[in-house]
C-alpha cells in the first residue's frame, strides 16, 4: 500500500497535459513510473504477436496495481500515448493439422479499457541489466589480464579457487559415506542436498521382489577385506600417518605442487581415466 501510494504521489507531482478530447495525460516522466510499477508486478503473460513473443496484461490490471487511483483510464491512455503500451486483440488460429490457437494482433482502436489486452512495448528499469553487463564485462576484462595481475592477486585466486575445490569435495565424500552406510544397513537410497530423482514405475501388476542382501554383503565384504589390507599392509607415509600426509598434499594443492608427486606414467593414466569417464557423463 505504501509502494503504491509513493508510485502515485511522484506521478503526480510532475506536470500534467490536458488534451481536449482524451482527458488528462500525465507526462513522459511521470507514465514512466506507473510503467515500471506495472512491469516489474503484473503477472508475465506471454503471447505470440506479429511472429514474436511478447508480454500481455489486462486492462483490469491496472487497478489492481492503483487501488488508490481515481481515474485510471488516465493511466492507461497515458500509456499508449507515450508508446509503453499497444492495444490488440486475441484472434484464433486453425493450422493445417486442425489444432486451434490464439494469437494477438495489434488493432486500429487504441483506446483504454478494463477489458482490452495490451502488449507491452517497454521492457522495464535497465538499471538490473546494466550492472549485470558492466559485471561481467569487468570480470572477463580481468580475466583477460591475469598474466598482468599481482602476485597477491594471483596467489588469492589461486587460493580460494582451491579451498573451492576442496570444499565440495568434502561435501561429496560425506554424501557418498552417508548414502553407503544407509544403503548397507538399510537398502534403502538416502542422499543428502541434492536428491536425485529415482526411476520407479507408479503401479505394478507383479511387483519385482529383488533381494538386494546378496549385493549389500558383497559390498561389505569388499570393504572389510579391504580395511583388513591396510591394517596389515599399510601403504608407506610419513610418521605421522594418514593425517600428516593429507595435510601435505593440502599444503601441496595450495602451492600447485601437487601434480609433481606423480610420474609422467601416473599422469598419463589419470589424463586417460578421465578421458574415459568424460564419454559417459
Amino acid at each position: 500500500m505504501a509502494a503504491t501510494l509513493s508510485v502515485l504521489d511522484a506521478a503526480l507531482e510532475s506536470p500534467v497535459k490536458a488534451a481536449p478530447s482524451d482527458g488528462m495525460l500525465f507526462d513522459f516522466e511521470a507514465t514512466k513510473v506507473f510503467a515500471d510499477a506495472l512491469v516489474l508486478t503484473t503477472s508475465k503473460r506471454e503471447g505470440i504477436e506479429l511472429d514474436r513473443r511478447v508480454v500481455y496484461f489486462r486492462g483490469k490490471d491496472v487497478r489492481k496495481r492503483f487501488p488508490e487511483a481515481n481515474d485510471i483510464d488516465s493511466i492507461g491512455k497515458s500509456l499508449i500515448e507515450h508508446g509503453f503500451i499497444h492495444k490488440c486483440v486475441r484472434v484464433k488460429k486453425t493450422n493445417n493439422t486442425g489444432t486451434t490457437y490464439t494469437i494477438l494482433q495489434p488493432t486500429h482502436d487504441q483506446e483504454f479499457t478494463k477489458d482490452g489486452v495490451y502488449t507491452w512495448m517497454y521492457e522495464g528499469p535497465t538499471y538490473w541489466r546494466n550492472f549485470l553487463s558492466g559485471s561481467f564485462l569487468l570480470a572477463l576484462g580481468s580475466a583477460v589480464f591475469y598474466p598482468a595481475w599481482p602476485a597477491w592477486g594471483q596467489k588469492m585466486l589461486w587460493d580460494s579457487g582451491v579451498t573451492v575445490c576442496l570444499g565440495v569435495s568434502a561435501c561429496l565424500a560425506l554424501r557418498f559415506v552417508v548414502w553407503l552406510t544407509v544403503w548397507i544397513a538399510t537398502g534403502s537410497h538416502l542422499r543428502l542436498v541434492p536428491q536425485l530423482p529415482r526411476l520407479q514405475p507408479i503401479f505394478e501388476v507383479y511387483p519385482k521382489k529383488e533381494k538386494k542382501y546378496l549385493a549389500r554383503c558383497f559390498v561389505l565384504f569388499v570393504l572389510l577385506a579391504t580395511g583388513v589390507y591396510f591394517a596389515y599392509y599399510p601403504p608407506v607415509c610419513q610418521k605421522k600417518g594418514y593425517l600428516g600426509l593429507g595435510q601435505k598434499l593440502v599444503k601441496q594443492a595450495y602451492k600447485g605442487t601437487l601434480l609433481q608427486r606423480f610420474s609422467p606414467q601416473e599422469k598419463e593414466f589419470m589424463y586417460t581415466v578421465l578421458r574415459i569417464m568424460r564419454r559417459f557423463f
